[in-house]
């Protein structure tokens, strides 16, 4: 029964894919779904990034039988979502930059109709928070809190050694607190 519950590894769901096993690559798209998603959003931004993950997942449907290493699937995928993302990214940011100023104007008036809850201003300023720090640091940091992924799934999307994920948590843990600390200080100032 224990068996039951763990999970294969990636090289082998590639395999089984290849061969034409779908329920193998729908495993991988569960288990990748956050990350892509995220990267797609780093760079193209919420509006757009899961049209740029479906297309990440298309792409790379298509091209697992050209993967060399199965083993790497995670880093391969998160190369062709990176790719994608910035393809897509590059005409977009055009469209982005015109909507800017009509859509802070929005906010803004949405803002004064609605009386400020603290939860909702706890979850901005930590929103924000991670906004400001580096992409390195802020990807670890939401593919492993928000979306729960493990840290050695997170090492493998991103092609990096596991120690320097830890690494990566470990310092934009440290940054994002000095962040509030740093915003709440100056709030405490200002009442």
């Amino acid at each position: 029964m224990a068996d039951d519950k763990r999970e294969s590894p990636d090289e082998v769901l590639v395999v089984a894919a290849i061969v034409g096993d779908l329920a193998a690559f729908n495993q991988l798209v569960v288990r990748y779904r956050a990350a892509v998603n995220r990267v797609a959003a780093s760079i193209v931004g919420r509006e757009h990034a899961e049209d740029v993950a479906q297309d990440a997942w298309l792409l790379a449907f298509k091209a697992l039988p050209s993967i060399e290493e199965p083993r790497n699937f995670a880093a391969w995928l998160s190369a062709i979502t990176r790719h994608r993302a910035q393809r897509v990214g590059q005409s977009e940011s055009r469209l982005r930059a015109q909507h800017v100023a009509f859509d802070e104007v929005l906010i803004e008036q949405l803002e004064a109709l609605s009386p400020p809850l603290s939860d909702a201003i706890q979850d901005q300023e930590l929103k924000a928070a991670l906004d400001n720090l580096s992409s390195d640091y802020a990807l670890v940091l939401k593919l492993r809190f928000l979306d729960e992924m493990p840290l050695k799934r997170i090492a493998a999307f991103l092609g990096a050694p596991l120690s320097t994920v830890k690494w990566r948590l470990h310092q934009g843990k440290k940054r994002l607190r000095a962040q509030l600390a740093d915003k709440r200080e100056l709030i405490g100032r200002k009442e």
